[in-house]
């Protein structure tokens, strides 16, 4: 998978020239590789656990790539399949590439975009449109979706400000995914959120600006811990999660930290749906490409159903101590908050306009 991603990364470079120096491209390399993103997917999660990973080549590609990897995974969530996932992860692929074609020095630049700078920026969608409306008729689809992808359903959006049912359904999955790798990125100004934390700020700054359904799924997907996730247990231990839990997300299955098998045992994994006085404390750290094996010949059980026979009352149960916990962790991160100098959140905050986020995405 690490292969992939870095195939991408190659093949979007490529793009990322011939839009700049204003040669037409072409997508056959691109629908390819869409393709064989679908099928990863649809066998485990490693791309996804890429994607949170942190890559190190240029932020407009990444984005390019984990939107298309994300986007994909909310698609599998909503009921997408076949062709209609496969366009849906090529558009993500693409989303941006208007972007590409925004002078370099203006992405870069250091300090609040001006007025004018801002409209630019938001030209950008109608620049994607038109580099792919070149690719032909076949592609029509695709340039509409590049152009609203930055659209939003209460008519906040850009460049046309549509609202509701006016915008594809598609191009709000791109939207809301984009705005969630930004938030899970890395930036200058501020540490990268992990996963559940996004979701939150999304949860808080977005709800009116995506269709219930899409944030619906995109909580199922990311909301807790996904897979490789570093955390801590009740009991201070430190595990890593390998097998997320669809019915109780807030308890996977977790592998015990390797510090037991260098003293001799092996790595023990705990179903936390199974142990109601245990659960996770805190995460430590996100995802980390290369601690999970996973293999295409044997599909890993990456996504479980909780046991079929707990009872009510056990469900109840589990669900009342995630509760507490949740809002011990509440009180802990409020006393953090409290005690931090009156900037340092400056930037974290959801009120920013869009092209503010844009802006801060790519610098």
């Amino acid at each position: 998978m690490t292969a992939l991603y870095h195939e991408a990364e190659q093949a979007l470079g490529e793009i990322a020239v011939a839009v700049q120096t204003d040669r037409s491209i072409s997508l056959g390399r691109l629908e390819t590789l869409a393709g064989d993103v679908v099928s990863a997917l649809q066998q485990h999660d490693e791309l996804v656990v890429e994607a949170f990973a942190g890559q190190s080549g240029s932020s407009l590609i990444t984005n390019l790539i984990n939107v298309a990897i994300l986007g994909t995974k909310v698609g599998i969530g909503l009921g997408y399949y076949g062709e209609e996932l496969r366009q849906l992860t090529l558009a993500g692929l693409v989303h941006d590439i208007g972007l590409l074609a925004v002078p370099k020095s203006l992405i870069t630049k250091a300090g609040r975009l001006t007025q004018e700078e801002r409209a630019l920026i938001e030209r950008h969608p109608e620049l994607g449109y038109q580099v792919i409306q070149k690719c032909g008729p076949a592609y029509y689809w695709l340039a509409q979706l590049t152009r609203q992808a930055h659209e939003r359903f209460n008519g906040q959006g850009y460049p046309n400000r549509l609202t509701g049912r006016e915008i594809s359904e598609m191009a709000l999955i791109l939207g809301v995914v984009d705005i969630f790798d930004a938030l899970v990125s890395e930036r200058p100004y501020r540490r990268r959120m992990l996963p559940h934390e996004a979701v939150k700020e999304l949860l808080v700054a977005e709800r009116r600006t995506f269709p219930r359904e899409i944030l619906k799924a995109l909580v199922e997907q990311f909301s807790a811990y996904p897979l490789g996730t570093t955390v801590r247990l009740t009991t201070g231990e430190v595990a890593m999660v390998t097998t997320v839990n669809s019915r109780y997300p807030l308890r996977p299955t977790v592998r015990m930290d390797d510090q037991r098998a260098s003293e001799g045992s092996s790595p023990d994994d705990i179903d936390l749906s199974r142990t109601p006085l245990l659960s996770i404390a805190e995460t430590l750290n996100p995802p980390m490409v290369g601690r999970l094996t996973f293999s295409d010949a044997t599909p890993s059980p990456t996504i479980s159903a909780a046991p079929t026979t707990a009872s009510d009352s056990f469900a109840s149960l589990l669900e009342s101590l995630d509760a507490v916990v949740l809002t011990l962790q509440g009180v802990v991160e409020a006393k953090r908050t409290s005690c931090r100098p009156p900037d340092a959140d400056a930037h974290d905050t959801g009120t920013s306009t869009e092209s503010d986020r844009l802006f801060h995405r790519h610098t």
